[in-house]
């Protein structure tokens, strides 16, 4: 008798842990809208013109811009890509993206060529 009930407990727990994955009211965003939403602004964004000195790491590059060496990090694969075909001391323009809570200032945009004038 003992063992038929504990066999009927596991069942019963068992089936309750399937059902409370099933039935989550929390909808979990799918990879697509993550990126969307990572790719979004989240603060303000600017054009800079500058001049490119080299890679600081794999995902940030030191641009001279007003005369004062500053390291902007970049997260977008065709960014990175643009950034390694650059030689040193080239004039660029782009946008960066400045977050107001950590200060962190991120290129989202890199243009062809600087702008004229």
């Amino acid at each position: 008798m003992k063992q038929k009930v504990l066999v009927l407990l596991v069942l019963i727990l068992s089936v309750g842990l399937l059902m409370s994955g099933c039935f989550s009211d929390k909808e979990t965003p799918s990879n697509d809208a993550q990126q969307r939403e990572e790719q979004q602004p989240q603060g303000e964004i600017s054009t800079q013109v500058g001049v490119f000195q080299g890679m600081a790491d794999g995902h940030s590059a030191e641009i001279l811009v007003d005369g004062e060496a500053q390291v902007y990090q970049f997260f977008d694969e065709t960014i990175a890509a643009s950034f390694e075909t650059l030689e040193p001391d080239t004039e660029i323009q782009f946008d960066v993206e400045l977050d107001a809570e950590t200060e962190q200032q991120t290129v989202v945009k890199l243009y062809d060529a600087p702008a004229e004038g």
